[in-house]
């Protein structure tokens, strides 16, 4: 749409260097800070760090006033919900910390109301979310508003303060001892000044292992993120535009 884009010289601030390595405790890495200022940016379209991160959109932490930098906070964040311990009732599940979470302020400017494309990527449980809608028919574990029904399955979602609204990442129509890997592109509203929190909630102390040996559904990488199969469950966001209403 000859939309510009914004820092084609490499990524943000704070940002993932490279692939992900070894599992380790719960824990958010990536993501740097937001700005000020208005309009709007395009996809940019290259990768970050020798590593080989797919970074999704470069991001240039040294113009803040370009309005994907108002996202920075954003882009490649990864949240890792590790395992902490084993469960021995239940060997394909691990105990785990139940609340993992990243908040971020962002940028723009005043009065503003921005069109925020994310690409979301996860190795996740299923949840169920009941009410809210669904906009993606071809991914509809993506969920617009609503609340859980499934309170002891892990929810993956993102609350943005501004308007206010709880973007769910993994509702599924029942649930089960199931990791699925997500990949798929959503669109959040988030006004200047909002605050949003990215955040996985659990109503017990065990997840689904992702790193357990056997099931057929388990040991998922993301592609470009993750360098070594991981245990528990995990989410990579990356910013792909930012678009002033």
């Amino acid at each position: 749409m000859g939309l510009p884009t914004a820092g084609l010289g490499g990524a943000g601030a704070g940002g993932i260097g490279g692939a992900v390595g070894q599992a380790g405790a719960s824990g958010v890495t990536g993501g740097g800070g937001a700005g000020a200022g208005g309009g709007m940016a395009g996809i940019g379209g290259s990768t970050a760090g020798e590593g080989g991160a797919d970074s999704g959109v470069p991001i240039d932490s040294g113009d803040m006033d370009a309005p994907l930098a108002f996202a920075a906070g954003l882009h490649e964040l990864f949240i890792h919900d590790a395992c902490t311990g084993e469960y021995a009732p239940q060997p394909d599940t691990c105990l785990h910390e139940q609340e993992v979470e990243q908040a971020i302020i962002f940028g723009g400017e005043t009065g503003t109301v921005y069109d925020v494309t994310l690409r979301v990527r996860g190795v996740f449980e299923p949840t169920t979310i009941s009410g809210g809608e669904s906009p993606l028919s071809e991914h509809p574990y993506f969920k617009v508003g609503g609340s859980v029904a499934a309170v002891d399955y892990s929810h993956w979602h993102i609350e943005v303060s501004d308007p206010p609204q709880t973007y769910w990442l993994n509702h599924y129509p029942s649930t089960s001892h199931t990791i699925f890997l997500e990949d798929f592109e959503a669109v959040l509203e988030i006004a200047a000044g909002a605050e949003v929190t990215v955040r996985v909630i659990d109503g017990n102390d065990r997840q689904i292992d992702n790193a357990e040996m056997g099931p057929p559904d388990r040991r998922k990488l993301i592609e470009g993120v993750t360098a070594e199969v991981l245990d528990g469950q995990m989410l990579r966001l990356d910013v792909v535009s930012v678009v002033a209403r």
